[in-house]
């Protein structure tokens, strides 16, 4: 600004500055940058060649997810599936990511060693972060490894209100629960798990996928859900 500045009049994104010597500059400020999310790529990169013979499951996850009715309790909001390994449960995922329910925005998070660091929890607040953002049609705030975590809490509360609003539902996804790196490092770990919310608010669905071991992390509290 000029030295001397007397006033700053802002309309909009175009602003006046009024210097004390009576000269006048106009500016435009930056716009605001909505956060946009390119995570379907490595949907599409895990998901089967040729997806078949599984209507009946994607079906019963399609009518969870747009059941009108609240559900009665938090676990009334969750959905597990437990199967061992091969058994198909990234590629019925994937299918469920890619061509949702009608009414439903999906968020997901695929853990899996199998693509760089996307096993971790550092990995999971960073990618399901910028789809709330992006669903929410703003600009993604800068955070540090000591917010993340409450921010994404945070926005996924916020989503989770925006689409009630809209007549939609939000729908997390998280595949591999058993892949968390977080879940396999020992004592002082921190999971992903750890970090899906306990009481899921505006109507708000969570559908997870893992084998049955190793069982649900420590850090996960008693009363959670899973």
């Amino acid at each position: 600004m000029a030295t001397g500045a007397r006033s700053v009049v802002a309309a909009g994104d175009i602003g006046l500055v009024v210097t004390g010597d009576g000269n006048q500059f106009q500016f435009v400020a930056s716009p605001q940058r909505v956060a946009t999310s390119n995570y379907r790529y490595q949907v599409e990169s895990l998901a089967a060649a040729e997806f078949r013979g599984r209507s009946q499951e994607l079906a019963r996850m399609a009518e969870f997810c747009t059941a009108r009715e609240d559900a009665d309790s938090a676990e009334g909001a969750y959905w597990r599936w437990l199967a061992p390994a091969w058994a198909g449960k990234t590629a019925l995922m994937a299918e469920f990511v890619m061509e949702p329910p009608a009414g439903v925005d999906v968020v997901s998070f695929f853990i899996t060693s199998r693509l760089n660091r996307q096993n971790d929890r550092e990995a999971y607040c960073e990618v399901v972060h910028r789809q709330f953002y992006a669903l929410l049609g703003e600009e993604e705030p800068a955070v540090t490894e000591h917010t993340r975590e409450e921010s994404l809490l945070a926005a996924m509360d916020r989503t989770a209100a925006l689409c009630e609003s809209r007549g939609r539902r939000l729908v997390l996804v998280v595949d591999g629960l058993d892949e968390d790196c977080g879940v396999l490092a020992g004592p002082g770990s921190h999971s992903i798990a750890a970090l899906l919310p306990r009481s899921p608010r505006h109507g708000m669905r969570v559908i997870v996928a893992g084998r049955p071991h190793p069982p649900i992390p420590d850090d996960v509290a008693h009363a959670h859900p899973l």
